[in-house]
């Protein structure tokens, strides 16, 4: 009988000592699973400096993701992440419903414009990144928070070159698995604020229905309070002139139903001065000196002379389910195209006509 026990005893120390290694070794499984995965996403590298397991309750932490375009710019990589923290989401499993939260601690995403002549055969696809999430979170996500968040659009191929980015994000998506108002149209909700370029204000809110395939939302968008000067790359790249001073507010509201896109962006130009005449002519020529005087001019015939500003409307449309497109491209050129028309039709086209 004692040999019985002493061998039983192995046996369930054998057994514990394998649990042990198992769990010891798991995290370096999980880090080469999703190494692996990021790896696989067409035209991208990736990868993750470190994976801690919370088995307890459900959780898991990935530490330094980072994901680079093939032929991007590594000083830039498309998306870094200091901290994600993904696990079950207890209270919707007391309903009935298994489903995960996701937070983000400190993610940079930058948005580089390509070159036109670079081919879009090695974009991955909507399913590729549909699949590349699943890898990270199996079960569907339900609740995603976003702190200290930072957005960076940058076109390289502009001269000057265009840097335009909103830091001190904070994001949160409620109810994106519907697990509750399951009636409703549109029944999840997303908020964001944020600091921009120039000292702007950023605040928004949406309402969407995310398990659509490409999901209906209505959104309602402001920036304001930005110093135009900062934005001076950007306006001269897109505007080809630049400004001494002014301020901008801008409003947005955007809807997207059965893929059909439409909306408007309203900005608004204040204290506007294009031209600071001895230091542009020193600069860049006598021509264009008197362009930007001729600008100046005429934005100050156009301003609404008790408030001493300018104001526009730029209508947004389009549909994203073209074939042979990518929806989300699609999406972003329509934003990013009448983003750059309002600036050109609030401070130049508008004053000149």
């Amino acid at each position: 009988m004692f040999k019985t026990l002493k061998r039983s005893y192995k046996i369930a120390l054998g057994i514990l000592l394998l649990l042990i290694i198992f769990r010891l070794a798991l995290p370096s499984i999980v880090k080469y699973y999703i190494n692996k995965s990021l790896n696989e996403l067409p035209g991208y590298n990736g990868h993750v400096k470190d994976v801690d397991l919370h088995l307890y309750r459900g959780a898991y932490t990935i530490d330094g993701l980072v994901l680079t375009e093939e032929k991007g710019n590594p000083d830039y990589p498309f998306l870094k992440i200091a901290h994600t923290h993904l696990s079950i989401e207890w209270k919707s499993v007391f309903k009935g419903r298994l489903v995960g939260e996701v937070e983000l601690e400190n993610p940079r995403l930058n948005m580089v414009a390509a070159a036109s002549s670079k081919a879009a055969a090695n974009e991955p696809s909507r399913d590729n990144w549909t699949e590349t999430v699943k890898d990270l979170m199996p079960i569907t996500i339900n609740r995603l928070e976003v702190n200290n968040g930072r957005f960076a659009y940058l076109d390289f191929n502009a001269d000057p070159n265009v840097n335009f980015h909103v830091n001190s994000m904070h994001l949160v998506a409620l109810n994106l698995a519907n697990v509750e108002n399951a009636k409703t149209k549109l029944p999840s909700t997303v908020t964001v604020t944020g600091k921009s370029i120039g000292g702007g204000a950023l605040k928004g809110d949406m309402k969407v229905n995310a398990l659509k395939e490409i999901p209906d939302f209505n959104m309602n968008m402001q920036l304001t309070n930005v110093n135009l000067t900062s934005l001076n790359g950007f306006i001269k790249a897109y505007g080809k002139f630049d400004v001494e001073r002014g301020d901008m507010d801008m409003y947005s509201e955007v809807k997207l139903t059965d893929g059909q896109l439409d909306g408007y962006i309203k900005p608004f130009f204040k204290n506007v001065k294009v031209l600071n005449w001895k230091k542009d002519k020193k600069e860049d020529g006598f021509l264009h000196a008197a362009k930007e005087a001729v600008i100046g001019l005429f934005a100050e015939a156009a301003e609404n002379q008790r408030r001493d500003e300018i104001a526009t409307e730029v209508p947004i449309s389009g549909n994203v389910n073209a074939p042979d497109t990518d929806n989300w491209k699609t999406f972003v050129n329509v934003l990013k195209n009448a983003f750059i028309k309002a600036f050109n039709k609030g401070i130049e086209g508008k004053i000149q006509g």
